[in-house]
């Protein structure tokens, strides 16, 4: 096999393989959130404050984020810190939403009503869809040439 046929079937495998992998990641956190929707406790909320997203070299960004106060069916109150960051932000201040938490772990297992549910799995499951697109026609056309290549007789 040539360097040129090498690197082409590397940079194939490689857009197949990120493209599985993103597509695995949106799956499982699909998966995660509809099992906290389905036996998890579902309640009302308050967003008591929005927080400011901040870029990699801490400025403030536009994104915010609903902080979020509710109190568990064990009359435990809980402070819930969404880590996603929206433009325009997607709750107000002094909004009541619905949300999820699972009764053994109310402060971690937490899904809320909204685009958190969705946007992991929508931007992972698009990206593994784009990324698998291209990689797998091109990695079967690239094991087809060094196949047909293996094939032929020396000289040919």
């Amino acid at each position: 096999m040539e360097p040129k046929e090498r690197l082409g079937l590397l940079f194939a495998g490689l857009f197949a393989l990120v493209g599985t992998v993103f597509i695995i990641v949106a799956y499982m956190n699909w998966q995660s959130t509809q099992r906290i929707i389905k036996t998890g406790i579902e309640t009302k909320g308050v967003v008591v404050d929005l927080r400011y997203g901040r870029d990699k070299k801490g400025r403030t960004t536009t994104a915010q984020a609903p902080v979020v106060e509710f109190t568990t069916s064990a009359g435990k109150s809980i402070t819930y810190y969404s880590q996603t960051y929206t433009t325009p932000a997607g709750f107000a201040v002094g909004e009541t939403v619905t949300l999820w938490y699972l009764p053994d772990d109310p402060q971690e297992s937490i899904t809320l009503e909204g685009t958190e549910i969705w946007i992991l799995p929508a931007v992972f499951g698009g990206m593994g869809i784009v990324f698998s697109l291209i990689g797998y026609p091109l990695l079967i056309g690239s094991l087809r040439r060094v196949g047909k290549a293996d094939r032929q007789p020396e000289g040919v």
